[in-house]
């Protein structure tokens, strides 16, 4: 699970949302009080800032953090507050408890974690009169060490240089990132990781020089042993690969911060280690138990040493093994998988029973929690949550899925964990059953029709993971209506897709919230660090599925981006920006908000923009080329065609010698390929299609031919064929090139990047990072496949390559207007190796779908919550399906099967 979505899904069982909204009722009292006259209060998310009117700060320097521990955070403010108000500071500071636990915990990023405080000083002389003052008044005072800040003498203060205000620019990979201004005057990325720099042009004031030169100073660990390397970071702290001597065995080094790392009762790392070495102590020689070797204090931290257990961790034996994320799995090796997970299983119930034998409750089973040692035998790691049985305490953290509901207490807590690696080993869907509990009994009836399992292997999987009276889950009838119709809809050997659409787009609607002012659909977590109006995360993206696909579109809806639109400032950029929300208003009819957003980003836009399709020059040269064409203004697409070369010399000057180099549609240089194969259609210029190729050359350059005959991208030691990173992503860029240049040598990839789109099994089902995205390019290169050589489509594309994929059914694109609500269902077999690539998915996209007030919804990345957004959600899988099942059009400027998105006539005022 990525780290970052634990915060935000405390507020809402069925939604990802702001942690200030569950925190909202446990604020601290200075949140509301009233300020003296001269002073104003503003909000951050999860900040509140306070500041006096007369007072301007800079925009960047020396700022100072305060950090506190839960039990005196209350008072720490007060002594803050008072402070600041009295000395004229700006500052700003956490809402409530509830934040300031979440931002303390054990997967919070490490980098910001302790800050409950922020002072801004205007000059090094207000600086150092706060670290005297305040410190004094704080002296003695406990908080978790700030890791990326300098500690200010023994107190809670710390000190970073960075940014007052909050300005941006593009890193290295293209992304928007907050910034400082340079010695040259140009903006910079500000780097806010889990250590502490000094940027080298930085001054450095004179009263903590000498502090800024003893931190630089310092080298040694305080270690009685040699680290060789990282094994794991959290908030809690380290897991470190280390000796004593060269010719002495490897150890594990497990670190604890104190004051860090809480869990869900406030409990913090340190708490927890020495726990985890008491019961180490008391399992001592049980089979697949490590040894301890002792704890030991170095500087502030704990450490426990204990063996090191050579083998890979059970998600990385699946990631090797499991034979369903291959197309065309071979039912043979379907059956030696089966037999060596039930080994597996059999494996872990004799070591929990070993377990259970001395008094103790593991707590924490889960994949990453297993150890299959080189010689086949399992050993369990991190016993930080295990408690006796005689005093058992709930564990209060646990990976998503594997983690039992209140109502499970001592041994059963277990049970349930084996339960649900039962279930992962065969389907690594377990998170669906903690947001669903109704999906266990499907999952199970999964497991059994397609591995050879023995009788009684799912009842577990049912019994444990699926909803009974007595296990302390909330119900959640919001969830249990339709089951049965809503995968019929999708299984079904004949597909209906005005079915299809009406539900999934009646499954969004009953997910809107036009009363909030900060989204309006939900969706994935990045939607409040982006804004909720955007193509990938926010309303504009929803609307474009719907609109496009044919689905109703609320009037109502419409307004609240028009407005939201108006209201707002909004960053550059096609899918995380203003330009899609341009783009999607004036295909809703909103031409003149449309226009008047796209004057004022053009007005504010950054002097360079990066050069990925999500936030940068093609994105941007996209929405430009669609505007000159609406608006007949050859300036405009001038603008697009200086932005897209840009961004294709960009890439061309990175070259293929950087193998951190992102690749595929939205950040790497496929999106430019994109671009500049739009441009080359409306302007005839041949040059435009030279430079696609290169640059499409670049992409294919970062990919890897894979034994099952896959072309993926390669991401450090994963392999990906997705359409944001991955190698579909490429290959949608690559259907636009070959429409025109079906004999391009690039075409004899095509072949393996289809079938990466292939694969059984996808963890997700969004758009941009799973199923719904492979669905959506086997529909494009299969309308390719299947128009006449030489055909113009309505949207200008001329398509001339074709592959030898069967022809789809008869009447299964959409007219001329998008609107597909008449198309004929699709024929093809839905179940089997007999269905087409696009039907299988279809019909497999039935693993993932949660019902919401009776209608098809899809959770969104990382599988905890509920989607609704484009990249990640319902509006991505209906899209897809819509691409695949009607020919309606897939994402903006892709080359949609036969038509180009309608635009809607001007709405009246």
């Amino acid at each position: 699970m990525d780290n970052r979505y634990e915060a935000y899904a405390y507020a809402d069982p069925l939604f990802y949302d702001s942690p200030r909204r569950w925190g909202a009722h446990e604020e601290f009292a200075a949140v509301a009080r009233p300020l003296p006259d001269g002073w104003e209060r503003g909000d951050l998310e999860m900040w509140a800032v306070v500041r006096p009117v007369d007072v301007r700060i800079p925009d960047q320097g020396w700022k100072i953090h305060v950090s506190s521990c839960i039990e005196t955070a209350e008072e720490v403010l007060e002594t803050v507050h008072a402070y600041c108000l009295r000395e004229r500071v700006t500052f700003k500071f956490l809402r409530g408890l509830p934040i300031l636990q979440v931002q303390n915990s054990k997967y919070a990023p490490r980098g910001s974690s302790g800050k409950f405080c922020t002072l801004y000083p205007v000059d090094d002389a207000e600086l150092e009169r706060c670290l005297d003052g305040l410190g004094a008044l704080l002296a003695g005072r406990k908080g978790p060490y700030i890791l990326s800040d300098l500690r200010w003498q023994d107190g809670p203060l710390y000190l970073r240089y960075g940014g007052f205000a909050e300005r941006h620019c593009r890193n290295e990979e293209g992304e928007r990132v907050l910034a400082l201004t340079g010695p040259d005057g140009r903006l910079v990325p500000d780097v806010r990781g889990a250590g502490f720099a000094v940027p080298p042009w930085a001054p450095v004031p004179e009263c903590i020089a000498p502090a800024v030169a003893e931190r630089a100073a310092q080298r040694d660990t305080g270690l009685p042993y040699t680290v060789e390397r990282v094994l794991h970071f959290s908030n809690a702290g380290g897991v470190y690969l280390a000796r004593d001597g060269a010719d002495r065995p490897p150890v594990v080094l497990k670190e604890a911060r104190p004051f860090a790392g809480l869990d869900q009762r406030g409990v913090d790392a340190v708490t927890r280690l020495r726990n985890e070495h008491d019961v180490l102590v008391r399992l001592a020689g049980a089979p697949g138990v490590p040894a301890e070797h002792g704890l030991l204090t170095a500087w502030e931290h704990e450490f426990l040493v204990q063996e090191y257990v050579e083998g890979q961790s059970l998600s990385e034996w699946l990631t090797a093994r499991y034979p369903l994320i291959h197309p065309g799995a071979d039912e043979d090796a379907v059956a030696e998988y089966t037999r060596d997970a039930l080994a597996i299983v059999g494996q872990v119930e004799r070591a929990l029973t070993e377990i259970h034998a001395r008094g103790v409750v593991f707590g924490d089973l889960h994949p990453r929690n297993l150890i299959i040692r080189p010689d086949g035998e399992l050993c369990l790691i991190d016993f930080e949550l295990a408690s006796t049985v005689e005093d058992f305490l709930r564990p209060a953290l646990g990976a998503a899925g594997f983690t039992a509901p209140p109502g499970y207490t001592g041994t059963d807590v277990d049970r349930y964990g084996l339960a649900a690696i039962r279930l992962w080993l065969f389907y690594p869907l377990a998170q669906l059953t903690a947001l669903d509990p109704g999906k266990a009994g499907q999952l199970a009836d999964a497991v059994e029709r397609r591995f050879p399992v023995p009788p009684g292997y799912t009842d577990d999987i049912r019994r444990f993971l699926g909803a009974t009276p007595s296990d302390g889950r909330t119900p959640r009838p919001e969830l249990d209506r339709g089951r049965a119709e809503t995968r019929a809809l999708l299984e079904a050997p004949v597909a209906d897709w005005p079915a299809i659409r009406d539900s999934l787009a009646a499954g969004i609607a009953a997910m809107a919230t036009p009363d909030r002012t900060d989204r309006l659909f939900p969706g994935d977590i990045a939607q409040f660090t982006q804004g909720g109006l955007g193509l990938a995360h926010g309303a504009a993206g929803v609307l474009y599925a719907l609109h496009v696909t044919g689905a109703a579109v609320d009037p109502g809806h419409v307004r609240w981006l028009a407005d939201a639109a108006r209201d707002r400032s909004l960053p550059a950029g096609l899918y995380h920006g203003g330009h899609g929300v341009a783009y999607v208003l004036d295909l809703l009819g909103e031409d003149e908000q449309a226009l008047v957003l796209l004057s004022r980003l053009t007005g504010s836009a950054e002097a360079e923009p990066g050069p990925g399709l999500a936030t940068g020059g093609p994105g941007i040269a996209l929405t430009l080329l669609h505007f000159a064409l609406a608006t007949g203004d050859d300036r405009l697409l001038d603008e697009a065609l200086t932005l897209a070369r840009t961004a294709a010399a960009t890439w061309e000057k990175a070259g293929r010698g950087d193998p951190k180099r992102r690749a595929g549609l939205l950040a790497g240089a496929s999106g430019a390929a994109l671009a500049l194969v739009r441009l080359h259609e409306h302007t005839g210029d041949h040059a435009l299609l030279d430079q696609a190729e290169t640059l499409l050359e670049l992409d294919l350059d970062r990919c890897v031919e894979v034994a099952d005959g896959t072309l993926q991208v390669v991401d450090g030691r994963r392999v990906l064929p997705y359409i944001e990173t991955g190698s579909t992503g490429i290959g949608v860029a690559l259907d636009a090139l070959l429409a025109h240049r079906p004999d391009s040598a690039l075409a004899a990839r095509e072949p393996a990047i289809r079938r990466a789109a292939e694969p059984e099994f996808v963890i997700q089902p969004g758009l941009f990072n799973g199923r719904a995205g492979l669905l959506g390019h086997l529909a494009l290169t299969r309308h390719r496949a299947v128009t006449p050589s030489g055909t113009v489509t309505p949207s200008g594309t001329d398509v001339a390559h074709g592959t030898d994929v069967a022809p789809g059914p008869d009447a299964a694109h959409g007219t001329a207007t998008g609107h597909a609500a008449d198309a004929a269902p699709g024929t093809v077999p839905a179940h089997g190796t007999d269905a087409a690539p696009p039907d299988r998915q279809r019909a497999l996209l039935a693993l993932h779908q949660v019902p919401y007030q009776g209608r098809l919804a899809f959770p969104g990345d990382q599988l905890l919550r509920l989607s609704a957004d484009l990249a990640t959600g319902s509006a991505g899988v209906l899209l897809a399906l819509g691409t695949a099942l009607a020919g309606t059009p897939f994402l903006p400027f892709t080359g949609a099967p036969g038509t180009a998105p309608p635009r809607k006539r001007p709405t009246a005022r």
